[in-house]
């Protein structure tokens, strides 16, 4: 029998080795916190869960179910629904607008286990005021919807003026083709199909500023330890915050985490 003899020193450079491994990979973030206090789960994790549930419910995007796949390029292997939903009436024509869009949305526990996760890793603390606060700002920003690919119609600057914003990976793009637009905000049923299958070669090669479900952005994903280059939020809005949050946000389907909503919280709790 071979017997190996390995002295605390070796072992303690092999540690500091891994750990700084770890940190070099592509897009790595600091070590998770330790798991939520068991308490917590059984007596109030529950509750923040009925609160995501009433959230949820109000998620106006996840109106009328076409289907559901779990094949759609980018996201293979997760339960990626297509919605068709309408506006109310808009101001300009007096009409509701059509809207199609693959939604990956949390369950109220899945929601409930990321906001109470976000909290105790940005704040070690799981105090009302904290869970509230990042339940209130998710609600704000998108009601707890994750859109896949689609048309998001919004009412951001005026009452009733339902504008469309094309979106793709949870993070708003902009379409290469300006005849793939609509001119007058009104998208017809050809571009609403077309947002359904769009790549990122259809695309400018720039995004939007902010990630789902909690508008994080590229300097928070950075400071939470985040190592791609995606740029930033000003004039270099490289394109590949697309592949950043597509990746986190798969990882955080199949965790009691998502990384994007820590980020945010601890930038902001």
């Amino acid at each position: 029998m071979i017997i190996f003899t390995v002295s605390i020193h070796t072992v303690t450079a092999m540690t500091r080795h891994f750990l700084l491994l770890l940190l070099l990979l592509p897009g790595a973030f600091r070590l998770s916190a330790k798991p939520l206090p068991k308490e917590y789960v059984c007596d109030s994790l529950p509750v923040l869960a009925e609160r995501c549930r009433q959230l949820l419910e109000t998620a106006y995007m996840a109106d009328s179910l076409v289907g559901e796949t779990d094949s759609l390029p980018g996201w293979e292997g997760l339960p990626v629904r297509l919605y068709e939903y309408r506006t109310g009436p808009d101001i300009r024509t007096g009409q509701p607008k059509k809207g199609k869009v693959y939604l990956l949305n949390p369950s109220p526990e899945k929601l409930a286990r990321w906001i109470a996760t976000a909290c105790w890793k940005a704040r070690g603390s799981l105090e009302y005021r904290y869970t509230d606060k990042l339940l209130r700002w998710i609600r704000s920003q998108s009601g707890g919807q994750f859109p896949v690919r689609g048309v998001v119609y919004e009412a951001m600057y005026e009452p009733g003026r339902y504008d469309p914003y094309v979106f793709k990976d949870g993070v708003t793009v902009y379409v290469a083709d300006p005849n793939r637009m609509p001119a007058d905000g009104h998208c017809t049923d050809e571009q609403l199909e077309f947002y359904l299958r769009l790549t990122d070669a259809d695309l400018k090669p720039y995004t939007g500023r902010y990630a789902r479900i909690a508008s994080t952005t590229r300097e928070q994903y950075r400071a939470a330890g985040g190592t791609e280059r995606v740029g930033d939020s000003d004039r270099n809005r490289r394109i590949e915050w697309l592949d950043v949050v597509r990746r986190l946000y798969r990882q955080a389907w199949e965790s009691d985490e998502n990384r994007l909503i820590t980020a945010w919280a601890e930038a902001n709790l």
